[in-house]
């Protein structure tokens, strides 16, 4: 008779799932200590009622244990923390000028931008000793452990200023920094006291360092390829990856770049292989390979999926030292165990729950799903074995590991589902196939860059190594590329709790793009600069859920309105771009038209009376300017653009100037009015005339956000003048992006402040 299976026993999981318990708890409840007592009297009321058996009785009140410590440890370190301090001066949005002296708590990063511990500031009364800031530094950045003194202006960590933004707030909230200081000038900051003493982060980061340049060596004339090679290594994301960066995330393989499992698995075979040629008994083995695995973690920085990795190879790896079965999911618990009590904000980290999230699916469902598909490769279930064809025997063989990598893929891609939807807004099925391909070569990467370390000492043996890894790597970039191509292997998915807005005015600093959303059409006005598009822009749009572009607009030549236009066709895929008739003397307009000439890409040159698009749903008309007009600057040989739909009408003007709007106001007169006015400040002259706002008559006017301080306070007193007179002006440097939605009646809101039109 066949034993029934036994599930092996995992205390360690059900102890991670309690102490995850409490920190939500602490974090959700403003009193979680009373909130986890309550929770512990009315489990051992219910212990006390029911019959429970001694051991589950253990169990019980060791959950309530860990759960209340769990609780008591977040509450204490994140709700009680020195950095949280409600001073009136520094809670406002204008920077506070303050003197500071504080000891440095981690290594710079690319930014230098580092953690300080505050010992002293002037004026005194502003910063408490002991809280700690983000500073970011001017200059040659100092060491940690280094004790600095600085004159900087400091505020709160800026929120998101627009949709899908990501929430540097709330990202150094999770590990407690509220505030942040900014080092003008190189003379502002001086290090007082070097530090003397040995720190483990340095340590670390020279380490880091030290693997990068070994792996450079042999490749130093191609800088991409050993930036991928090292992020894969070391998990940096390196500035060079900007470029590929999107290539995984479509594909679904930005995984590769976690320092995780797939890592740790081939170092410790490595070192397995090592050990077993010189006759390393196994047990020493062990002893040998955890302090080399726990260097590499520390070397690669200790994020979630390292230390997740870690002390399951840390367990497994105990286990067998004492000669014992390891258990997954208790290796799996062990780790989040430990993550949570060191930092509760841990639990509500996108890589924490990615990589706890994915590994437990992989662990409760591979197995299965892979008997699954190989028993379909199986014969008649009623033909004996010893029946069986050579040819049938053969596909079992070739198929068991075909279906463990089909099962191992899949699993993977339908755990990740939740994260991609929730952190990048789309959906990428391509990843099933492509991962296929792409892990078993980041495995001979890692491998080859492993290699490559160890073998530094032998001279020449690195570069042969490091150029074979290039090659290997080469083909890793030309598999996703070709994946990332795949028609419909990815698309973007919009939030399906939000109604999706009609027209998006970002608020982009001092560069400027509008949304233009139909209900069968989707039109960008101007493309702000190549970050913005790739930070602000490309992330908002997914998470509307916009696939492609119906349309691409070039409001005029500045930089600061097209720079990004590479990154959106390249993202995004309109089907027309447009841009003036008029010629200017931007480069960066020319750039741009000869990188469209060479994808062959058409450029449709507009003038005034032209139709971009009209249809019974909406029709967006040019207005200016008229061919053959000599002007001046970019701003005054810009597009001014009009949207007409059932509901609404919308003026776009841009930057557009005082010769731009006088040449309107005689020539398209009767064409001006409109119900929403998006407009710009021009860089020298005076715009939004009297005359101009009368003609136009808007309900509400939308100010995109100024270059200098006097224009954002010429904008301020031209809202106070039109506010008095009736109209309702908001400035985007006050309130964010705009969203606006058309049915069934027309509101606006704003994303910063949360203002809405009309009041409700």
């Amino acid at each position: 008779m066949e034993r029934p299976f036994i599930r092996p026993p995992a205390p360690l999981f059900f102890l991670a799932l309690s102490a995850g318990l409490g920190v939500a708890v602490a974090d959700a409840a403003s009193t979680p200590l009373a909130v986890s007592m309550g929770l512990t009297t009315a489990a051992l009321t219910w212990g006390w009622l029911c019959p429970i058996t001694g051991n589950a009785m253990r169990r019980l009140l060791l959950g309530l244990l860990v759960l209340n410590s769990a609780a008591g440890l977040h509450y204490r370190r994140h709700i009680l923390s020195p950095s949280i301090f409600p001073v009136p001066g520094l809670m406002q949005s204008t920077p506070s000028a303050v003197s500071l002296t504080g000891r440095v708590l981690t290594v710079p990063d690319d930014a230098k931008r580092f953690r300080l511990a505050v010992q002293t500031s002037i004026p005194s009364d502003l910063l408490p000793a002991g809280c700690e800031m983000l500073l970011h530094w001017k200059g040659v950045p100092p060491e940690c452990g280094d004790l600095v003194r600085c004159r900087a202006q400091v505020q709160p960590i800026a929120p998101p200023r627009n949709p899908g933004q990501f929430n540097a707030a709330q990202f150094f909230m999770r590990r407690n920094l509220w505030m942040e200081a900014v080092v003008h000038r190189d003379a502002d900051g001086e290090i007082l006291l070097p530090n003397t003493r040995w720190q483990i982060q340095t340590w670390a980061a020279r380490c880091a360092q030290a693997v990068s340049q070994q792996l450079r060596r042999g490749i130093e004339d191609r800088p991409q390829i050993h930036a991928l090679i090292s992020s894969m290594v070391l998990g940096v994301h390196a500035g060079s990856l900007m470029e590929m960066r999107p290539w995984f995330r479509d594909t679904g393989t930005l995984h590769l770049f976690a320092v995780s499992g797939l890592n740790m698995t081939m170092l410790a075979a490595f070192l397995a292989g090592l050990l077993r040629i010189v006759c390393v008994p196994p047990r020493l083995g062990a002893l040998v390979a955890l302090p080399v695995l726990l260097a590499y973690g520390l070397t690669t920085g200790l994020g979630s999926s390292c230390v997740r990795a870690l002390v399951m190879s840390l367990l497994i790896l105990g286990s067998e030292w004492i000669r014992r079965p390891a258990v997954v999911l208790n290796s799996l618990g062990g780790a989040g165990l430990l993550l949570l009590f060191w930092d509760g904000n841990t639990l509500f980290d996108g890589g924490f729950q990615l990589s706890f999230g994915i590994v437990l699916i992989l662990a409760l469902g591979v197995r299965p799903l892979t008997e699954r598909l190989h028993q379909a490769l199986e014969p008649d279930c009623l033909l004996p074995k010893r029946l069986w064809q050579p040819w049938q025997k053969r596909l079992l063989a070739v198929g068991r590991p075909v279906a463990e990598a089909l099962a191992v893929s899949f699993s993977a891609w339908l755990a990740a589902i939740p994260w991609s939807i929730w952190l990048f807004h789309q959906l990428t099925p391509v990843g099933i196939l492509a991962n296929l391909f792409a892990v078993p070569i980041a495995f001979v990467n890692l491998a080859l860059g492993f290699l490559a370390v160890f073998c530094a000492p032998l001279g020449p043996a690195t570069p042969a190594l490091n150029r074979a890894n290039a090659w290997v790597a080469g083909r890793l970039l030309d598999i996703v590329q070709f994946a990332e191509k795949i028609p419909n292997g990815h698309w973007a998915v919009g939030n399906p709790f939000a109604r999706q807005p009609s027209l998006v005015a970002f608020d982009c600093g001092n560069s400027g793009a509008l949304l233009l959303r139909g209900s069968r059409s989707r039109w960008l006005l101007d493309c702000a600069t190549e970050s913005q598009a790739r930070s602000i822009l490309i992330p908002a749009l997914q998470l509307y859920g916009v696939q492609e572009l119906n349309g691409l607009v070039f409001s005029h030549g500045d930089a600061a309105y097209l720079g990004g236009a590479i990154e959106i066709q390249a993202a995004l895929k309109p089907k027309t771009v447009v841009e003036s008739c008029l010629e200017d003397k931007s480069v960066v307009r020319k750039n741009i038209r000869q990188w469209f000439a060479v994808q062959n890409i058409p450029v449709r040159s507009v003038s005034a009376g032209d139709i971009l698009e009209s249809n019974e749903a909406q029709t967006l008309e040019v207005l200016y300017p008229p061919s053959g007009l000599p002007l001046g600057t970019a701003e005054d040989k810009g597009l001014v653009l009009r949207l007409i739909t059932p509901h609404w009408k919308v003026l776009y003007t841009a930057e557009a100037g005082f010769p731009t709007e006088r040449w309107l106001l005689a020539n398209t007169r009767s064409k001006l009015h409109a119900d929403v006015w998006l407009r710009g400040t021009h860089t020298r002259e005076f715009t939004g005339t009297d005359a101009f706002v009368e003609a136009v008559g808007a309900t509400l006017v939308i100010v995109s956000n100024s270059r200098t301080h006097s224009q954002r306070a010429a904008n301020q007193a031209w809202a106070r003048r039109q506010r008095n007179r009736g109209t309702a002006v908001w400035l985007q440097q006050e309130c964010g992006a705009v969203e606006a939605w058309e049915t069934p009646h027309l509101r606006f809101r704003a994303f910063l402040s949360g203002e809405e039109f009309p009041p409700r």
